[in-house]
């Protein structure tokens, strides 16, 4: 009985400890949930208070610093692409060149063969030589024209006497009728022919008198195809019009071109800008003259430059296929308008060339402009001019001899 008293007392004792253990538990559990929820406030009032900061500091940048400046990513280095062709076709028989090549303005770039065109210039000499003599010739058909004029009067004097014997003949009953009306045609054409040589005359000396050998058509046409062989001549040479780098080289020995076909490219690296899509939003107070910083994706320099000009329109309204808004399921889409911005040359020496075509990141400073904007200049080359005072020598020449004045 003692026994199963103190069992029963030890379960009763051994429940209680149980049911104190878990209270305890529970109540633990209450202070640990209670202890993460201060610890998650307090992290969500830290975290509030550090964006307040940073929204704070944030906003004094703009204020002070940010609002004055606009930047995009969509900006890429261009710059002029001479595209190089012949002005005539031909063999390509010599080649100085190679693709990333620095040539020098005026540079011999290619030769054609020639040959063709020096058979086409001698020819042209001839012609001229000839079209000389024949106006040479002028002053002695005007002598034999007066010549042609004196035999036809005298030829016309003779028939007049022979109509006025035949008529008398012919009224005496001499001769028939038919040597009669014979005299009178012989008459008729002796007339006719005396004033077809007074004209041919007139004629011969209006083209003696009344203009100069340089004047007179058959001269003049003459000249001018010896000076388009001339020309054409000349042209087998190909030259560099712009110092710069050589891309794009399709042109090889051996090679038969046409005239105006695509041979190179030269890109003149030290006179290159950027082209700054910005959009449409950022527009309202860049104006030419603003300072501008670049970094290069290539090599993560910083180049200094200026907003030279502002695009006339959008990408998108210069583009091949203009958008076309006016439809039922219109989107409104923000445009990017092209800003021209000019690198410094002294940056350009001190950070190095950039090819075109890679990527910027352009920073406009708009309330920051710069004193020494470039002006839009003129560009002419007197590299495809021709010699003209040779070439009008060798002509004086060619005329000289044909007119015997050597």
């Amino acid at each position: 009985m003692e026994n199963k008293t103190l069992t029963k007392e030890n379960i009763e004792e051994t429940e209680k400890n149980k049911n104190d253990n878990s209270s305890k538990v529970t109540e633990n559990n209450l202070n640990d949930q209670n202890i993460k929820k201060e610890k998650a406030k307090k992290k969500i009032f830290i975290f509030l208070i550090v964006l307040l900061i940073i929204g704070i500091i944030y906003g004094i940048y703009w204020i002070l610093y940010g609002r004055n400046f606009v930047e995009t990513d969509d900006a890429y280095v261009n710059g002029n692409q001479n595209i190089i062709t012949s002005q005539v076709g031909g063999t390509i028989t010599e080649i100085y060149i190679e693709d990333t090549q620095f040539v020098e303005k005026g540079q011999l770039l290619a030769v054609l063969d020639n040959i063709d065109y020096k058979i086409a210039l001698e020819n042209a000499a001839a012609s001229l030589g000839k079209s000389v003599r024949t106006y040479s010739n002028l002053s002695s058909d005007v002598e034999q024209s007066e010549d042609n004029v004196k035999v036809r009067e005298s030829q016309l004097k003779k028939a007049e006497t022979d109509f006025a014997m035949d008529r008398a003949s012919y009224n005496a009953g001499l001769i028939s009728k038919h040597q009669y009306e014979t005299s009178k045609n012989n008459l008729n054409i002796a007339i006719s022919s005396l004033n077809q040589s007074k004209k041919a005359l007139e004629n011969a000396r209006i083209q003696a008198e009344s203009s100069s050998i340089h004047n007179h058509p058959d001269i003049q046409q003459a000249i001018t195809a010896y000076k388009n062989a001339y020309v054409n001549l000349m042209r087998t040479k190909i030259f560099a019009p712009e110092s710069g780098n050589i891309a794009k080289k399709a042109v090889f020995l051996g090679q038969k071109i046409s005239a105006s076909q695509e041979l190179m490219t030269i890109i003149d690296l030290d006179n290159v800008w950027v082209d700054a899509n910005l959009k449409e939003t950022q527009m309202k107070d860049v104006k030419p003259g603003d300072e501008v910083q670049l970094i290069s994706d290539i090599n993560g320099k910083k180049y200094i430059g200026y907003v030279q000009g502002l695009s006339a329109g959008t990408g998108s309204s210069l583009s091949l296929l203009p958008a076309q808004n006016a439809t039922g399921n219109w989107i409104k889409i923000v445009q990017r308008i092209p800003v021209r911005i000019i690198i410094d040359k002294d940056s350009l020496q001190k950070n190095g060339m950039i090819p075109i075509g890679s990527s910027m990141k352009a920073i406009v400073n708009i309330k920051k402009e710069t004193k020494n904007i470039l002006p839009y200049t003129k560009k002419s080359s007197t590299l495809y001019s021709i010699d003209e005072d040779v070439m009008n020598k060798e002509i004086e020449q060619i005329i000289k001899i044909n007119l015997g004045k050597n």
